[in-house]
């Protein structure tokens, strides 16, 4: 679907938002919503027994953040991201990327936006709009080994195949600042792991600090921790064994 399709032609004035890309994107992910919903009921699946009469109402967790709407706008406008009328979608200049994207999904016996998705789009675009990534760099979120974080960026293009290669950037994405699955609490969580390897941390937080720990082995990286509202950029290396983050006031043009 084009970017008109998606966007131009789903406002909807009869509701009131702070800004166009929250209007422009509540339209699209309303009208994904009607098609999910309609293909639940039509093919309803015996592990969701609320599949036959799942609504078409959408519920947003979260909310709809400005800063994450206007991101997701600007991928779509600029093609860096194409989305079934369901609501799956794929990235098609990424060097990788899942092919289980979904922007909704099941909740009760109606439909959700998934947490995270929004920001995690509007980071990818970020980083090729603004930071001039080349997109063939770039993985939306790893599906190989048992990956944590949501993007990866090698120092080069493919040469072989797509996880080979070193990688120079790692960002994770989260829905908002605060709360408990947070951003603030993830690096703080972070924070905790660098001062001390065993101190406690829930399983997510633990296995994507694992995973910077094996993305530093070798070399360092940049780190992004993106939500609705933050980009907080640090530098990981080794300091012999243990593994540091070093906070950046911001990161110039990359790779």
């Amino acid at each position: 679907m084009s970017y008109e399709r998606l966007v131009t032609d789903q406002l909807d004035t009869s509701r009131r938002w702070a800004t166009t890309p929250q209007e422009a994107t509540d339209g699209v992910l309303r009208s994904c919503a009607t098609v999910f919903a309609a293909q639940c009921r039509a093919r309803p699946s015996t592990k969701f027994p609320k599949d036959a009469s799942r609504a078409p109402r959408l519920l947003y967790g979260r909310g709809l953040g400005a800063d994450e709407a206007a991101g997701f706008v600007r991928a779509l406008k600029h093609d860096l991201i194409r989305v079934a009328p369901d609501g799956g979608f794929q990235v098609p200049g990424a060097r990788a990327c899942s092919l289980n994207l979904h922007l909704v999904g099941r909740n009760e016996d109606h439909v959700a936006l998934h947490t995270e998705v929004l920001i995690h789009v509007a980071a990818y675009a970020e980083l090729v709009l603004d930071q001039g990534w080349p997109e063939d760099r770039i993985v939306f979120d790893p599906f190989v080994r048992g990956a944590a974080l949501d993007l990866w960026g090698f120092g080069a293009g493919p040469s072989g195949s797509w996880w080979e290669g070193d990688v120079v950037f790692a960002c994770e994405a989260k829905a908002r600042i605060e709360g408990g699955d947070g951003l603030r609490s993830l690096a703080n969580s972070m924070a905790r792991l660098e001062s001390d390897p065993a101190a406690s941390a829930s399983k997510n937080h633990l296995a994507k600090w694992r995973e910077l720990v094996s993305l530093t082995r070798e070399r360092d990286i940049d780190l992004l921790l993106a939500a609705d509202g933050a980009r907080w950029w640090y530098r990981a290396y080794r300091d012999g064994e243990t593994l540091r983050l070093r906070a950046y006031p911001r990161l110039g043009r990359g790779p």
